[in-house]
Protein backbone atom coordinates (compact mmCIF):
# COMPACT_ATOMS: atom_id res chain seq x y z
CA UNK A 1 0.00 0.00 0.00
CA UNK A 2 1.69 3.19 -1.36
CA UNK A 3 1.13 6.68 0.88
CA UNK A 4 -0.79 8.97 -1.52
CA UNK A 5 0.88 12.89 -1.94
CA UNK A 6 -1.82 13.75 0.51
CA UNK A 7 -0.69 11.92 3.01
CA UNK A 8 2.92 12.51 2.40
CA UNK A 9 2.26 16.64 2.69
CA UNK A 10 -0.13 16.16 6.04
CA UNK A 11 2.72 14.84 7.64
CA UNK A 12 6.08 16.73 6.15
CA UNK A 13 7.78 18.49 8.83
CA UNK A 14 7.44 21.61 7.99
CA UNK A 15 3.94 21.25 8.10
CA UNK A 16 3.76 19.40 11.65
CA UNK A 17 5.87 22.08 13.11
CA UNK A 18 3.62 24.83 12.04
CA UNK A 19 0.72 22.61 13.52
CA UNK A 20 2.94 22.32 16.69
CA UNK A 21 3.69 26.05 16.85
CA UNK A 22 0.17 26.78 16.23
CA UNK A 23 -1.22 25.32 19.27
CA UNK A 24 0.96 26.93 21.19
CA UNK A 25 0.67 30.00 20.00
CA UNK A 26 -2.78 29.57 20.19
CA UNK A 27 -2.73 28.77 24.08
CA UNK A 28 -0.80 31.79 24.93
CA UNK A 29 -3.22 34.00 22.71
CA UNK A 30 -6.23 33.11 25.20
CA UNK A 31 -4.07 34.36 27.80
CA UNK A 32 -3.05 37.60 26.04
CA UNK A 33 -6.73 37.99 25.15
CA UNK A 34 -7.58 40.65 27.66
CA UNK A 35 -4.16 42.44 27.85
CA UNK A 36 -4.58 44.14 24.39
CA UNK A 37 -1.37 42.46 23.32
CA UNK A 38 -0.60 40.41 20.28
CA UNK A 39 1.93 37.60 20.25
CA UNK A 40 4.40 39.70 19.04
CA UNK A 41 3.98 42.74 21.72
CA UNK A 42 4.00 39.68 24.12
CA UNK A 43 6.99 38.52 23.29
CA UNK A 44 9.16 41.61 22.81
CA UNK A 45 8.11 42.24 26.86
CA UNK A 46 9.06 39.14 27.86
CA UNK A 47 12.54 39.28 25.72
CA UNK A 48 12.78 43.19 27.61
CA UNK A 49 12.63 41.50 30.76
CA UNK A 50 15.83 41.74 33.40
CA UNK A 51 18.10 42.89 30.39
CA UNK A 52 19.56 46.44 30.04
CA UNK A 53 17.84 47.49 26.57
CA UNK A 54 18.35 46.04 23.80
CA UNK A 55 18.55 47.09 20.16
CA UNK A 56 15.86 47.08 17.36
CA UNK A 57 18.28 44.79 15.61
CA UNK A 58 18.62 42.62 18.41
CA UNK A 59 15.01 42.29 19.19
CA UNK A 60 13.82 42.20 15.28
CA UNK A 61 16.12 38.86 15.20
CA UNK A 62 15.25 37.26 18.21
CA UNK A 63 11.29 37.87 17.94
CA UNK A 64 11.87 37.42 13.86
CA UNK A 65 9.75 40.34 12.85
CA UNK A 66 10.92 42.83 9.87
CA UNK A 67 12.55 45.84 10.92
CA UNK A 68 9.60 47.89 10.04
CA UNK A 69 6.95 45.98 11.74
CA UNK A 70 9.08 45.88 14.42
CA UNK A 71 9.01 49.59 14.80
CA UNK A 72 5.29 49.77 14.55
CA UNK A 73 5.10 47.41 17.50
CA UNK A 74 7.78 49.25 19.24
CA UNK A 75 5.99 52.62 18.29
CA UNK A 76 2.69 51.25 19.94
CA UNK A 77 4.04 50.03 23.20
CA UNK A 78 5.93 53.18 23.72
CA UNK A 79 2.48 54.70 23.06
CA UNK A 80 1.06 52.52 26.01
CA UNK A 81 3.87 53.36 28.19
CA UNK A 82 5.72 49.74 28.21
CA UNK A 83 8.98 50.94 26.60
CA UNK A 84 10.83 53.35 26.00
CA UNK A 85 13.78 54.17 23.86
CA UNK A 86 17.00 55.38 25.04
CA UNK A 87 19.84 56.39 23.15
CA UNK A 88 22.94 54.63 23.83
CA UNK A 89 25.30 55.87 26.19
CA UNK A 90 28.51 54.06 24.95
CA UNK A 91 27.43 54.68 21.24
CA UNK A 92 25.06 57.33 19.81
CA UNK A 93 24.55 55.74 16.92
CA UNK A 94 22.24 52.95 18.66
CA UNK A 95 19.14 53.30 20.49
CA UNK A 96 17.84 50.63 22.92
CA UNK A 97 14.46 49.74 23.77
CA UNK A 98 13.89 49.67 27.37
CA UNK A 99 10.87 48.04 29.44
CA UNK A 100 9.14 50.51 31.45
CA UNK A 101 7.56 49.97 35.24
CA UNK A 102 4.28 49.69 33.50
CA UNK A 103 5.55 47.46 31.04
CA UNK A 104 7.58 45.19 33.53
CA UNK A 105 4.40 44.84 35.89
CA UNK A 106 2.43 43.79 33.03
CA UNK A 107 4.33 40.98 31.90
CA UNK A 108 5.32 39.94 35.64
CA UNK A 109 1.23 39.75 35.93
CA UNK A 110 0.77 37.24 32.97
CA UNK A 111 4.19 35.65 32.83
CA UNK A 112 2.59 32.74 34.96
CA UNK A 113 -0.22 32.27 32.86
CA UNK A 114 1.73 32.14 30.04
CA UNK A 115 4.40 29.55 31.30
CA UNK A 116 0.95 27.47 32.16
CA UNK A 117 -0.48 27.56 29.31
CA UNK A 118 2.90 26.71 27.17
CA UNK A 119 3.11 23.92 29.57
CA UNK A 120 -0.41 22.51 28.95
CA UNK A 121 0.47 22.62 25.40
CA UNK A 122 3.71 20.75 25.69
CA UNK A 123 1.54 18.45 28.19
CA UNK A 124 1.65 15.50 25.58
CA UNK A 125 5.42 15.28 26.11
CA UNK A 126 7.87 13.76 28.92
CA UNK A 127 10.04 16.05 30.39
CA UNK A 128 12.66 14.14 28.41
CA UNK A 129 10.81 14.83 25.35
CA UNK A 130 10.53 18.20 25.74
CA UNK A 131 14.21 18.60 26.71
CA UNK A 132 14.98 17.06 23.36
CA UNK A 133 12.13 19.01 20.97
CA UNK A 134 13.89 22.34 22.76
CA UNK A 135 17.08 20.80 21.91
CA UNK A 136 16.25 19.83 18.27
CA UNK A 137 14.51 23.40 18.02
CA UNK A 138 17.12 24.81 18.87
CA UNK A 139 19.78 23.42 16.59
CA UNK A 140 17.20 23.98 13.91
CA UNK A 141 17.00 27.51 14.53
CA UNK A 142 20.77 27.94 14.24
CA UNK A 143 21.36 26.29 11.53
CA UNK A 144 18.57 28.37 9.49
CA UNK A 145 20.30 31.45 11.05
CA UNK A 146 23.74 30.24 9.55
CA UNK A 147 22.51 30.03 6.11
Amino acid sequence: MSRTDEEDAATAPSLLLDRAAGRVSAAVLKVLRDSGLTLERWRILDLLAGRDGMTMSEIANAVVVTGPTLTRIVDDLATKALVHREVDAHDRRRVLVHLTPRGEQLRSSLRPAVAEAEAAAFSALTDDQRSTLSALLTRLAAASADG
